[in-house]
């Protein structure tokens, strides 16, 4: 028999973070207490305490006299994350071409090879399509044995991972894998500069982001 050593608070975290990460929740969907403690079979204190702790992960926020909703990427917060994003990921693949060693650069030639062949498969999944973009950029963060780096990219890592979907919003789900070619060389060849410029290159421009989440809107 398998224990579960979660708490219910924990799986209750999980459950909601899921939810909101696959887009069954949207970004600034209202959430009603009552309607998912009974979906859950959970108190309300248990889902308030749940909900908290999304909270410190930006994925929810609490509105005076209205209450909880799904967080939202308006622009002001597409333009921090972008910014977060090229200063992270781009320092991330200059440090990961200077520091790699053969293990690194044979996993990361696996994640790299898995996602291009991943997305040969179709029909193609935005959500798994863009879990398999998150996987590449992580690892790579993971390359620089940066203890610092690892923290502050985990912290932002769900709302990256909102905002990577949105840059696949009019994208050829087909070519993702294959985009992150220059970044897997420039790695494994040592060559900084490039590593740099290809990672940013890989970022979908601010405004190109800000177009799009028009678009979708109207």
């Amino acid at each position: 028999m398998k224990i579960n050593k979660q708490s219910l608070e924990e799986q209750a975290t999980d459950y909601i973070r899921n939810m909101i990460l696959s887009g069954v929740l949207g970004l600034g969907d209202k959430i009603v207490e009552s309607t998912l403690s009974k979906e859950l079979e959970l108190s309300r204190s248990t889902l308030r305490m749940a909900l908290n702790s999304l909270s410190h992960e930006g994925l929810v926020v609490q509105k005076p006299y209205v209450g909880w909703h799904v967080f939202t990427l308006e622009g002001d917060d597409l333009w921090e994350l972008y910014n977060l994003r090229v200063a992270i990921e781009s320092q991330a693949a200059l440090m990961a071409a200077e520091r790699a060693d053969q293990q690194d650069k044979k996993e990361l030639r696996r994640i790299y090879d898995e996602f291009c062949e991943f997305c040969t498969q179709g029909p193609l999944d935005i959500e798994e399509v863009c879990v398999k973009d998150f996987e590449f950029h992580r690892k790579v963060v993971e390359i620089t044995k940066s203890t610092k780096f690892i923290k502050i990219y985990e912290q932002i890592s769900n709302q990256l991972r909102c905002y990577i979907k949105m840059t696949h919003h009019d994208y050829d789900l087909s070519l993702s894998g294959l985009s992150h070619r220059g970044i897997v060389e420039a790695i494994v060849d040592g060559d900084t500069d490039r590593a740099w410029r290809e990672s940013k290159l890989n970022i979908t421009t601010f405004t190109d982001l800000c177009r799009q989440n028009l678009e979708a809107k109207s």
